[in-house]
């Protein structure tokens, strides 16, 4: 796992109920979100929400295995293979009405089947075509680290299967009622962080207006 290390860097861990939370991660500041969830991963949902002014990159880190997937920008990395997702040609499937840039990737690993879903339009369904031959079932999530991005994060959730589209309508809608993630749960988190990186009330969602904020 890489590790950033500048003249002064310590990392703290926290387990924290962040709803209603966000970070606000500056130049020379990082955050990392931990599970000791131990699970068989045959399938993968990973859900979150930025405001940034960047491409970024969201990876995960498997113990004690060489696996990763990593989705950088609109390109999905699983190991050496890598699938693209184009956004203009991405079908909508509701407006986006919130400030906050939504995303999610699922990825199916019996099938090798990935898609890509970003604010309120959802990809085309692609797949990596080595999978179709020897299908991956990753193990133990360790992180998904957020190295080099600059903006506000929020709303971090994964899951070891594949959500069906109502529950990813409702998490990339703002409705409430999707599960929370079984391996990463930001009500539930596990989270580091270095340099300058403030955690601090949500701002231009529905949490802003709609909840009180637990002291």
């Amino acid at each position: 796992l890489k590790l950033e290390m500048n003249n002064v860097c310590c990392f703290s861990s926290f387990c924290a109920d962040l709803q209603g939370m966000m970070f606000s991660v500056m130049n020379g500041g990082n955050v990392r979100f931990h599970s000791d969830n131990p699970s068989n991963f045959t399938g993968l949902t990973v859900c979150l929400r930025v405001l940034t002014e960047q491409t970024f990159s969201i990876q995960l880190n498997f113990i004690n295995q060489t696996h990763f997937v990593r989705l950088d920008d609109n390109v999905l990395y699983v190991n050496g293979c890598s699938v693209s997702f184009y956004p203009f040609f991405m079908v909508p499937v509701y407006q986006e009405h919130w400030p906050w840039k939504n995303r999610c990737l699922t990825w199916e690993s019996s099938t090798g089947m990935a898609q890509l879903w970003s604010d309120g339009k959802m990809s085309v369904r692609k797949g990596i075509a080595f999978l179709w031959v020897q299908p991956e079932v990753f193990s133990s999530l360790d992180e998904l680290p957020f190295y080099d991005f600059r903006g506000q994060l929020s709303d971090v959730h994964v899951w070891d299967r594949v959500l069906n589209s109502n529950d990813l309508n409702w998490f990339l809608s703002y409705n409430y009622n999707f599960p929370s993630g079984n391996i990463l749960d930001w009500k539930r988190i596990e989270y580091s962080t270095s340099g300058y990186t403030v955690l601090e009330p949500i701002f231009g969602g529905p949490y802003s207006t709609c909840c009180t904020l637990k002291q």
